[in-house]
């Protein structure tokens, strides 16, 4: 019942804002694969945490269920005048099939890099060939102390433009989130609807608290909040949305 009155929601909505949140990360799900723990020990062991990202993405790749997930949003998506937040860092927000220019990255990704000494103006798209070889290195085929680390012109080594780097720059999606901030000046007094998947409170202010501030200030504006345990709506927005208590993840799998 929810699914059918969250997809006509959807459908009568002028503009669609999405925030995909921790959920999507699938952290919980990794955190039981001994093979994922073991390879985290060994990164931190080599001092290697900004390669986090990477290896999310060599196990996620193959969730079915969170595949289907970006799948299922990309055809609730279509036609429809949309932008997308994510806090996640693995890129799979590829497979829903949207416009590249409609989704900001605030968190990172891992296919940019930067500079290890947070150098301005270091952020570049990296190499799909260093990407196969870091996901070599990461899943055992190939030793570390073989893997060519690209350098940034001051002569410190590269690594993943995310918040696991030690001096994250924020340029890396600066751009995307210019044209974020620019399309939500179109919102107001617009029929809005704000999806919001599986948030939790580490980016609140990013995703959960801003959004609830958004439906607020407007009173065309809906959020619909899907989450396993944290999907309730402030007293005040009560009335203009939904709240549905269930992984973000499973429920887009099965709409």
């Amino acid at each position: 019942m929810k699914r059918e009155e969250l997809k006509e929601i959807l459908k009568e909505a002028d503009m669609v804002l999405v925030g995909i949140g921790e959920e999507f990360s699938r952290v919980d799900e990794l955190r039981q694969d001994k093979s994922y723990e073991k390879i985290c020990g060994m990164t931190a062991q080599a001092g290697m945490h900004w390669t986090v990202p990477c290896l999310n993405r060599s196990y996620l790749k193959n969730d079915k269920k969170l595949l289907e997930a970006y799948q299922k949003l990309g055809t609730l998506l279509k036609n429809k005048n949309y932008f997308v937040i994510t806090t996640c860092m693995d890129g799979l927000i590829e497979k829903a099939g949207l416009r590249e220019d409609r989704i900001t990255t605030p968190c990172g990704s891992y296919d940019r890099l930067q500079c290890s000494e947070g150098c301005a103006g270091s952020v570049v798209s990296a190499e799909h060939t260093f990407l196969e070889e870091l996901e070599e290195t990461l899943t055992g085929k190939k030793a570390w102390d073989t893997m060519v680390i690209p350098k940034c012109k001051c002569g410190a080594p590269m690594e993943c433009n995310t918040l696991y780097a030690e001096h994250y720059l924020e340029e890396g999606y600066a751009e995307s989130w210019h044209t974020y901030m620019k399309w939500l000046q179109g919102t107001l007094n617009r029929r809005l609807c704000i999806l919001e998947l599986g948030a939790d409170m580490m980016f609140a202010g990013v995703l959960r608290f801003r959004f609830e501030k958004m439906v607020s200030l407007n009173q065309q504006a809906k959020l619909l909040r899907i989450h396993s345990h944290l999907c309730q709506l402030p007293e005040e927005i009560s009335g203009r949305g939904m709240s549905i208590l269930q992984n973000a993840v499973d429920f887009m799998a099965e709409i």
